[in-house]
C-alpha cells in the first residue's frame, strides 16, 4: 500500500485538535446562549431532547480536557474564568434538570435554564474578542 493521500495524509498536531474542539464549543455555546436557537434545534430534530442534549454536549466537549486548565494558550486567562464560571451554572443545571424528559420550554421557563443562558451569552462575548481559530494550522496569539 502506498501513502495515503489527500485530507486524511497528515495527522493534525495536537494544537490543532485544540483549537478545533474550542472552535467547537463556541458554537456549543451559541446553542445554549439562545432560546430560539434551542426551539429550532428541537424542530430540525424532534427525536433530540434538546435540554439533555445540551447537558450531554458540554460534558462531550469538555469531559477530561477542561479547556480551563490548558496551558497550550488555546483559551486565553479570559476565556478560561468565563468557562469556569460557566461550569458553576451547567452544574446546577444538570443537576436540576428533571429525569422525566420535560418539554423544552418548560426547561426555558427554569430560573436555572436563563441563567445558563446568560453564562453562555457571556462566555460568547469573551470568545468573540479572538473569535473561531483555524481548523487546519496551528494559530499562535
Amino acid at each position: 500500500m502506498g501513502d495515503p493521500v489527500g485530507p486524511c495524509a497528515e495527522r493534525p498536531t495536537k494544537r490543532v485538535v485544540k483549537q478545533r474542539i474550542r472552535n467547537r464549543i463556541i458554537e456549543y455555546l451559541e446553542l445554549v446562549a439562545s432560546f430560539a436557537a434551542q426551539l429550532t434545534y428541537e424542530a430540525v430534530a424532534p427525536i433530540v431532547h434538546v435540554p439533555y442534549e445540551i447537558i450531554n454536549q458540554w460534558e462531550d466537549w469538555t469531559l477530561g480536557s477542561d479547556p480551563w486548565l490548558d496551558e497550550s494558550q488555546v483559551y486565553t486567562v479570559e476565556e478560561k474564568e468565563a468557562l469556569r464560571r460557566f461550569q458553576v451554572v451547567w452544574d446546577r443545571a444538570a443537576e436540576d434538570l428533571a429525569d422525566d424528559y420535560p418539554a423544552l420550554r418548560q426547561v426555558q421557563a427554569m430560573p436555572v435554564w436563563d441563567e445558563l443562558r446568560r453564562e453562555a451569552e457571556f462566555a460568547l462575548a469573551v470568545f468573540a474578542r479572538r473569535g473561531r481559530l483555524p481548523e487546519d494550522q496551528e494559530a499562535w496569539p
